[in-house]
């Protein structure tokens, strides 16, 4: 197995490598889909990407982003689309206040909301939460043999929680407050397996979860427990995407499986060894989707005999064309990993329901509503149960112009509890049951 691990390490090192000599990139997402991992839906010829279970919740005009439909008309644009080469990415600000401790500060009684994970430790304030950037080839899927690349990196508040073992290390969130991370470095190669075989190899956004980094693939500003505690940010390893067509009532499914360093590992691994990814996910029928997830390995450092288990499954049931109602059912375990009790094993499971009413082309109402329970105090710290309602508003003022139809506005009102008193925990020397939030971001696509 140390074998394999330092085989997988050298190779991805040498893509990195190669990656960095590319240009700035980030996640090449041309519309606002609902969650998951781009890097599972590659992007195609035509400037689109392979169907995703997860319905598009924004209208648009053109699926160009603004860059390259700005390039499109010149002799550098038509080249770029020739050559199937995108060049996009997006920029989150934000502002984020919390009720309970509405100090600006980061002393003893200082304005970190606890456990709000994004914007962290950054309340009362107006942020800089991403500046992201991508360069792509997509996949030509009409070609037997075509090869593809995602380079994604980012700027601002959040990357200070994204970095991966060994690639800009993590570093406290204070320090700076606002960090430069690679999110994505990979190459993507389509081989003539029956009807296609898609290679990933590189670092690339985990495939778990129903939200995501780019903000642009969710419906919300602040993101769920199970999002920031229960899943990895990022996985560096190789996969394999195949789609059955017509596999179940007439849809296609895809089936994609490979090995990654763990859980945020990249350059550096803290066990020495790797772990198995899988996905499968289609369509059960035209209103009914379902996106399965496991992640199975030793993840703890310096520990490579422990084998954590992680299954989810996220069901999306398309009520009617305004209506979308979501589930992210997530479950984990690590052998001997509780901090509550020596050599007891730890475990974090929840459920996660959204729901998403588009009111028009201007308005979409969203709602989270979610459960989740660290049992041995791995994942949050505490051995406690976590609840959380979160109601906000998707504005898009110029949903029909070309440029500035991915503008979007998005407030949104935030309520936090838990069985234990564990909010805020610096706020005037005590800790509190609950914690209830305003936030507000404006997201733009380039």
């Amino acid at each position: 197995m140390e074998c394999s691990r330092r085989w997988l390490f050298n190779g991805i090192a040498a893509l990195f490598v190669c990656g960095s000599a590319a240009f700035a990139s980030d996640n090449p997402q041309l519309d606002w889909p609902a969650g998951e991992s781009q890097i599972m839906n590659p992007v195609l010829l035509d400037g689109t990407t392979a169907p995703s279970s997860a319905p598009a919740s924004a209208p648009a005009e053109t699926t160009l982003t603004p860059v390259m439909y700005l390039l499109d008309p010149t002799p550098f644009g038509q080249w770029l689309e020739k050559n199937n080469f995108s060049f996009t990415g997006y920029f989150e600000r934000g502002y984020f206040y919390d009720t309970n401790n509405p100090s600006l500060g980061t002393g003893v009684h200082g304005d970190a909301p606890t456990f709000v994970t994004f914007p962290g430790a950054y309340s009362n304030r107006i942020l800089l939460d991403q500046l992201d950037m991508t360069l792509s080839k997509g996949l030509d899927i009409t070609r037997k043999w075509d090869w593809g690349f995602t380079f994604e990196n980012g700027y601002g508040t959040d990357y200070s929680y994204f970095h991966s073992d060994g690639l800009l290390d993590n570093r406290p969130p204070n320090d700076p407050q606002d960090q430069y991370d690679i999110t994505q470095a990979n190459l993507l190669l389509l081989a003539p397996v029956g009807s296609g075989l898609t290679i990933t190899a590189g670092k690339f956004v985990t495939m778990l979860g129903h939200e995501v980094i780019n903000p642009t693939g969710n419906a919300l500003y602040t993101h769920s427990y199970s999002f920031s505690y229960g899943v990895p940010d990022t996985n560096t390893g190789v996969t394999g995407a195949y789609t059955f067509g017509k596999l179940i009532d007439g849809n296609d499914w895809t089936a994609t499986a490979g090995f990654s360093e763990g859980w945020n590992q990249s350059l550096r691994n803290d066990n020495g060894d790797i772990d198995f990814l899988g996905q499968f996910k289609g369509n059960i029928t035209s209103a009914l989707a379902m996106v399965t997830n496991v992640e199975w390995g030793p993840e703890g450092a310096g520990d490579d005999s422990d084998y954590w288990t992680t299954v989810e499954a996220i069901p999306t049931l398309t009520v009617s064309d305004q209506l979308t109602v979501v589930a992210d059912c997530l479950y984990s375990d690590a052998p001997h990993a509780a901090t509550t009790a020596a050599g007891k094993s730890a475990q974090w499971y929840g459920i996660c329901g959204y729901a998403s009413y588009k009111i028009n082309s201007y308005f979409t109402l969203n709602l989270r509503g979610e459960w989740f329970r660290d049992q041995g105090a791995l994942a949050t710290g505490f051995q406690a149960n976590y609840f959380e309602v979160t109601l906000g508003t998707q504005i898009h003022p110029l949903p029909n112009d070309n440029i500035l139809q991915s503008l979007v506005i998005r407030p949104e009102i935030r309520g936090d509890a838990s069985d234990r008193q564990i909010f805020d925990l610096t706020h005037l020397g005590f800790a509190d049951y609950n914690e209830f939030t305003f936030a507000l971001d404006v997201v733009m696509q380039f």
